[in-house]
């Protein structure tokens, strides 16, 4: 009997013994399957593209940006913000 056609594959990775039981203490956490937080890690990782995500960010500092009340707030978080290892999507 063939097996249902879907839209996923297999992706075998060999990781360290201490990463995999991060991997299973985080899926027991969840109640989800290993494969469902590697899953989910991975795409939290590599995003949707920023497409969406830097888009939205743009749309809402343009709104905050025309009034003089949302201005000094927004200066006053990026003087706060702590964006250590953060980079622009590309």
């Amino acid at each position: 009997m063939a097996r249902p056609k879907t839209d996923s594959t297999v992706l075998t990775v060999r990781v360290p013994v201490a990463l995999e039981q991060r991997i299973a203490r985080e899926a027991r956490r969840r109640r989800l399957t290993r494969s469902e937080v590697a899953r989910a890690i991975l795409e939290e990782g590599l995003g949707d593209g920023g497409s969406n995500l830097a888009s939205e960010a743009r749309r809402q500092s343009l709104l905050a940006s025309r009034r003089r009340s949302d201005r000094d707030t927004l200066r006053f978080m990026t003087a706060l913000a702590d964006t250590t290892g953060w980079r622009p999507q590309e």
